[in-house]
């Protein structure tokens, strides 16, 4: 065929990689081209037209020899002649558009016959182009290189859909893992494990076999949490739940509940036997030493085992499925009991306890739908003034038949049940409620403390909650607090700290509970968005006699102060403790010594009346306060006429627990404590010194000069009067000592030596 090329045309380059979506050069490949005529000078012609641009081309004679170089290495276009013999080009394009593998190859049909029929011919057989011999050469450049930029756009296209199509896939599996698997141990977790254990009672159930479920909790966990961190216990459960699998050796049949929960489903073949058997190789299994960090650390498991169809009400639906596993959990319950590190089987015994649960269970759903919950308020004062300037929302059950039931014996089925979720949106909704009515009432602004449990914040919508409540009450949000403790605050981290950030968002105050008795630090709290600490009870209750006990009230109160936090002391039962709270900076106590929890209407009559719930100081509290001990009560008698002359207040006690007490409620500044009797002495000069370090200790030696001067230099005591004292010299160190201890505190200046 001829050609006439264009005169004036320009050499076009073959066509540039195209950029991909996100701005990057695809690959680039030296295009092919395959050219298929049965004449071999337009073979030639149109392959010296192509060479100089760059592009690879081959040829084919014929369509059959066509289609047998595609299926051979498919080139990145074809320029086909129409007119051949045989199989003419319509019929080649035709049979390339219905091969998968070749339908993505850009045709350009080149034809004599440039009329309208032939060019739609060649497009129906699945032609991209034509083009009209003689060839013009600019044309045919700009044709070849505008279809293979396309095609080069196509294939990007084409592998970013299947990437996207990887991706998807990838995501849906890692969605199907996370929603079926413990993200930790890769064991299934609770939903996959009842999944796989009730299609295992089902099969039982219709075989007439036994099924055998483990619940095993690990002894002591907390302790490695507390005492190696949180990295140290999920890698102890990693290497735990991998000897779980391979002493059960069933894909599926060992999965993690939670925590350091897990639970093992067995077909029994030879009865409760093969359950015991397992249950004595997994204890096996855990005596050998985990290894953490670097260190070597041993554990033991309590296991409880649980039998289908006897213990699962011989039915294989949801019911029996859930009794099992309490079941187990019970018997678990019971292992730890017995010792821990061992197993025990459920028993008829157990049977009733059980009953009893599931009643309590069933009476709390009730008691949920008949709206039997009522809301008790203790208040809470401030403990410079003592003024109620706050109350705590405590929850009371009213059973029929019953009266009152002790929260002890309730909130921990509504916990393990996840009632707690609806009641304490109830909670949360009725303390609202009582704070609107108050205000309409025109009574102080309180606020209220409401206690949330962790599962509100996993389960239940807690900030929903909240806002709902503060506006259908109209509210203001800085009433309503928030308590939670240390552990709710340690799981699933990343969400309950935004959802206190949501909550403080709103203007609530947040509150940790039980403050010293969780596994969380300072390191922790930094990262919450908290406005008060509690000191739990455990701690206020000996505070002024257990040096332990005052140290770390005092060391939450500094740690607090310095964070900008409240401090708030439960369980405060007597003047002396709420003397030394008050005295060492607490700003708020609760506690029977004010009130015992009350109704909304015993409250309110409490607020409209005013009352100061405990007394105000007395006239001379602030005077200069000596306090003496011993064990003669005339020998104290003598010592309160020689030193009482001086002005101070004198007190005096022959008991260490008394001395303590006093010390508590008095700002003593001096200590006289005669050592005739070493004992009790020696006690309340070491627990003084450990709780009242700043009171200045004065001793009078009895007989044992040698060992009360010893004593007295051990405990670094102010001054020591050993053997037969001098009584004005006695009484010249007291008065010492009081000038000492205002120039301490800059009340009086300190007198300079010649």
């Amino acid at each position: 065929m001829a050609n006439a090329p264009a005169p004036d045309s320009t050499p076009l380059s073959p066509p540039a990689a195209p950029a991909s979506a996100a701005g990057r050069t695809l690959p680039t490949t030296t295009p092919s081209v395959l050219v298929v005529d049965d004449d071999d000078a337009n073979l030639r012609l149109l392959t010296t037209l192509l060479l100089p641009e760059g592009y690879e081309v081959r040829t084919a004679e014929d369509g059959p020899a066509a289609l047998a170089s595609v299926a051979a290495d498919p080139p990145d276009l074809v320029l086909l002649d129409v007119m051949m013999p045989g199989m003419d080009g319509y019929e080649v394009a035709r049979r390339l558009k219905a091969d998968a593998a070749a339908a993505g190859i850009p045709i350009i049909m080149v034809s004599a016959h440039g009329d309208r029929g032939a060019r739609l011919l060649g497009l129906h057989a699945g032609a991209e182009d034509f083009l009209t011999k003689p060839v013009d050469r600019a044309e045919l450049w700009l044709r070849v290189r505008n279809l293979l930029r396309l095609k080069r756009l196509g294939d990007a296209l084409s592998q970013q859909g299947a990437e996207l199509e990887r991706q998807v896939e990838s995501r849906t599996a890692d969605l199907h893992q996370l929603a079926h698997y413990d993200s930790l141990t890769g064991l299934p977790n609770r939903a996959l494990f009842r999944d796989t254990l009730q299609r295992t009672l089902a099969l039982a159930h219709a075989q007439a076999s036994k099924v055998a479920v483990l619940f095993l909790d690990v002894d002591h966990f907390k302790d490695v949490n507390d005492w190696r961190g949180h990295a140290a216990g999920d890698d102890l459960l990693k290497q735990l739940a991998d000897r779980l699998a391979h002493c059960v050796r069933v894909p599926g049949s060992v999965g993690r509940l939670g925590g350091d929960e897990f639970a093992v489903v067995l077909v029994l073949e030879d009865g409760a036997s093969g359950a015991a058997r397992v249950a004595t190789e997994v204890q096996a299994a855990l005596k050998a030493p985990f290894h953490l960090s670097g260190s070597e650390l041993t554990v033991s498991a309590s296991i409880g085992i649980a039998v289908f169809p006897e213990d699962g009400a011989g039915a294989a639906d949801d019911d029996a499925l859930d009794r099992l596993i309490q079941c187990a959990d019970m018997a678990m319950y019971e292992a730890k009991l017995g010792g821990r590190s061992t197993f025990r089987f459920f028993t008829a015994e157990m049977n009733a306890e059980l009953e009893l649960r599931l009643e309590l269970e069933d009476s709390l759903r009730a008691a949920v739908a008949r709206q039997e919950f009522v809301l008790h308020y203790q208040p809470k004062v401030e403990a410079g003034s003592g003024t109620v300037v706050g109350v705590e929302a405590l929850l009371r059950w009213v059973r029929p038949g019953a009266g009152f039931v002790r929260p002890g014996a309730f909130l921990s089925a509504l916990e393990s049940t996840g009632l707690i979720v609806q009641v304490g949106s109830w909670v949360i909704d009725e303390a609202c409620r009582q704070l609107a009515v108050w205000a309409a009432r025109g009574r102080p602004a309180l606020t209220i403390s409401v206690n949330v449990s962790g599962r509100q914040f996993c389960e239940g919508d807690l900030v929903g909650d909240v806002t709902a409540a503060l506006q259908r009450h109209a509210v203001p949000a800085h009433l309503l607090e928030l308590e939670l403790t240390e552990d709710v605050l340690m799981v699933d981290t990343d969400r309950t700290l935004e959802a206190l950030h949501s909550l403080k968002a709103l203007g609530v105050r947040i509150a940790v509970d039980d403050f010293g008795t969780g596994s969380s630090s300072l390191a922790h709290l930094r990262h919450f968005p908290i406005d008060t600490l509690k000191i739990d009870l455990a701690f206020v209750g000996g505070i002024t006699v257990n040096p332990d006990d005052a140290a770390v009230a005092l060391m939450i109160i500094r740690m607090a102060h310095s964070l900008q936090l409240d401090v708030v002391a439960k369980g405060v039962e007597t003047a002396a403790q709420l003397e030394f709270l008050r005295r060492h900076g607490c700003d708020q106590a609760q506690g029977y010594l004010f009130s015992r929890p009350l109704s909304a209407v015993a409250l309110d009559a409490l607020l409209r009346d005013g009352v100061d719930v405990y007394g105000r100081p007395g006239p001379g509290e602030q005077a200069e306060t000596l306090l003496l001990f011993g064990s003669d009560p005339l020998s104290l008698l003598a010592l309160e006429d020689l030193l009482g002359r001086d002005g101070q207040r004198v007190l005096a006690t022959t008991s260490v627990d008394e001395a303590l007490e006093l010390l508590a409620l008095h700002p003593v500044q001096v200590l006289v404590s005669n050592q005739a009797h070493r004992g009790e002495g020696e006690r309340l000069l070491g627990l003084v010194q450990r709780l009242h370090a700043d009171v200045l200790r004065i001793v009078i030696g009895g007989s044992s000069v040698p060992q009360v001067l010893a004593e007295a230099i051990r405990q670094r005591v102010h001054r020591c009067h050993m053997g037969p004292w001098e009584p004005e010299a006695l009484r010249t160190d007291v008065r010492d000592a009081f000038r000492h201890h205002r120039q301490r505190h800059g009340a009086e200046p300190a007198e300079l030596s010649a």
